[in-house]
């Protein structure tokens, strides 16, 4: 509407009529145009937009601007999306970018790399402009105000609805991996609680994320199936390109290709108590290049002193889809071979003493299958082995270089999960045992078992392809291949007494001290040697974080070791753990 006169679009051009005729719904009391003045198609109408005798509109061919009772063209060659004005300025939204013209008539245009503008408004001082940007399925949006190139996100909710693997920082901020094998990927998302965030690189490989984990210094590490892994430094806000991303491939570091050199697919990744990155790299054994390693462990990154093992180790000649690292352990889940149990000893370094042990359905018939799609343990020390054929439960003991099982139990559609197909598992403090399954989500408490889908719950779909517990919150992180959904399962939450977390660990003294992170207000910390002997007493100064150089408390250095630290708070709750000091030989 602009005056007295009420203008339309349609898919063969522009009409408008005096708003005071007798009768809109008569013909004749329109007037409508297909062609410009000079000739031009005006075509589909997308936008119109003015006011008083200075009428724009833009169709699929272009801009057209109103000249007495016809039309004339204004930009043409191009397909306009929105348009705006305001006083000599014209703004045409199309998908080459913002084109402006301003009252000389010379067009100049403004582009926003990687987002395509779609609607336009003048509003205060400048220009707003509506962006999206990503695949078809997947997209990101935010507001722009073009003079001052400020960007404001649009928070629409996940950019995506897959979730495939899940993990939640120390600030409480939840990462999702989205990448199924055979359908598009989506990248990694981000979610601080109220915004959403995701980053990727518009490349097929890059943003297939397989995997997601949180090290204990706080980066974001998150495999891919194609690219390797990649490292982020997550400044807290919800602003991805303030990231700081590193890029793990075979180029420079230990991970091997798979079908070609420049082809590196992560299938898992795990931080072990000493601080040390466990990569599966999966489908390593089919790798063109004499390196084939299927597991690697990287000391942050630059990797420094990685270790990698491979199949002349003893790996299991199996495409390595989930990694449970322990101390001197390791449990290896595969996709055909079963499950591989690996005692390292005090050394990783040392390959002289390690113990190897397959365990396939040929040789442990309790074993359901061998096809294992993920591997966690419970508080008390039972394995849980997710498998196509149901859960395995069983409390292992390794003694004297053998291997032996206790209180093996398989959990399936006969003892009332929704579905034999597990894919994810997860333990939570008060004891009970998460699955998710092909069917739904199953809650396993002693000799009982309850079942959520949608049918009796707000699960929003039935394939849960992950889960993770958030202790700062007390719920449960529900990811499924239709949505993510959120399941409060404890009445308090741990937000007043996060995890202490100690890095670098292995510390050396020699580059620095070692930091203690998210200590409780009042509360004392105090370290011991591998023997018991108290070495030093800490205590906070404020912030939550104290610094241990190494010594002892009558200032002497200490020696390489594994010390075990107690922090206690003023309501006699403790948190217990481990440090690793080696000192570097001169």
């Amino acid at each position: 509407m602009s005056e007295d006169t009420l203008f339309v679009g349609t898919d063969e051009g522009i009409a408008w009529a005096w708003v005071g005729a007798p009768n809109l719904y008569d013909p004749e009391s329109w007037c409508s145009a297909s062609r410009s003045g000079d000739g031009y198609i005006i075509g589909p109408v997308n936008s119109i937009a003015g006011e008083g005798k200075e009428i724009f509109l833009c169709s699929e061919w272009g801009a057209f601007g109103k000249v007495g009772d016809g039309w004339r063209k204004e930009l043409m060659g191009v397909q306009a999306y929105d348009v705006a004005v305001r006083g000599d300025t014209l703004a045409v939204a199309t998908k080459d970018g913002i084109y402006l013209r301003t009252k000389d008539g010379e067009w100049t245009v403004e582009e926003v790399e990687g987002w395509v503008p779609s609607s336009l408004s003048f509003a205060g001082e400048g220009l707003w402009v509506y962006l999206s940007s990503g695949y078809a399925m997947v997209k990101d949006h935010m507001l722009y105000l073009l003079n001052r190139r400020l960007r404001v996100p649009i928070v629409l909710g996940p950019p995506g609805d897959r979730f495939t693997d899940l993990a939640v920082d120390r600030r409480g901020v939840l990462w999702a991996a989205t990448s199924v094998r055979d359908l598009s990927p989506g990248g990694l998302y981000r979610f601080d609680g109220e915004s959403w965030s995701r980053y990727a690189w518009g490349d097929i490989y890059r943003d297939a994320v397989t995997c997601v984990e949180v090290d204990h210094e706080g980066f974001i590490w998150a495999g891919t199936w194609g690219k390797g892994a990649f490292r982020l430094k997550d400044d807290g806000t919800p602003d991805v390109e303030a990231d700081s991303v590193v890029w793990i491939t075979p180029e420079n570091s230990p991970l091997s290709p798979t079908v070609s050199e420049d082809f590196c697919v992560v299938a898992d990744l795990a931080v072990d108590d000493m601080g040390r990155i466990w990569v599966a790299n999966y489908m390593a054994h089919g790798s063109p290049v004499p390196t084939n390693t299927p597991i690697v462990v990287l000391c942050g990154f630059p990797h420094g002193d990685a270790v990698a093992f491979t199949d002349e180790d003893g790996v299991p000649d199996g495409e390595g889809t989930v990694l449970l690292p322990l101390e001197g352990r390791l449990w290896f889940g595969t996709f055909r071979m079963g499950l591989a149990f690996l005692a390292y000893g005090p050394s990783l370094e040392d390959k002289g003493d390690d113990r190897w042990v397959h365990i396939f359905t040929a040789k442990f018939p309790k074993l359901t299958s061998n096809n294992i799609s993920d591997v966690d343990v419970t508080p008390d020390g039972r394995i849980l082995v997710a498998t196509e054929e149901g859960l395995n439960v069983f409390r292992p003991v390794y003694s004297e270089g053998e291997l032996r099982f206790e209180d093996w139990r398989v959990y399936d559609v006969s003892d009332g999960l929704p579905s034999n197909l597990v894919r994810s598992v997860c333990p939570t403090p008060e004891g009970s045992i998460w699955v998710g399954t092909e069917g739904g989500l199953a809650r396993i408490r002693g000799d009982s078992i309850t079942v959520y889908t949608r049918s009796n719950s707000p699960l929003v779909d039935n394939t849960v392809y992950a889960l993770e517990y958030d202790a700062g919150r007390g719920c449960l992180w529900i990811g499924t291949g239709h949505g993510l959904s959120r399941l409060q399962i404890s009445l308090t939450s741990e937000v007043n007494a996060p995890r202490v977390v100690a890095f670098p660990n292995p510390f050396f003294p020699e580059e620095g001290p070692l930091t203690f992170h998210n200590l409780p207000e009042g509360s004392s910390l105090k370290i011991f040697s591998p023997s018991g002997e108290l070495v030093r007493s800490l205590s906070p100064e404020g912030g939550g974080e104290v610094i241990w150089r190494g010594d002892n408390d009558a200032g002497y250095l200490v020696g390489s070791g594994v010390y075990l630290y107690v922090v206690k708070d003023p309501q006699g709750e403790v948190q217990v753990g481990k440090v690793a000091l080696v000192r570097r030989r001169r």
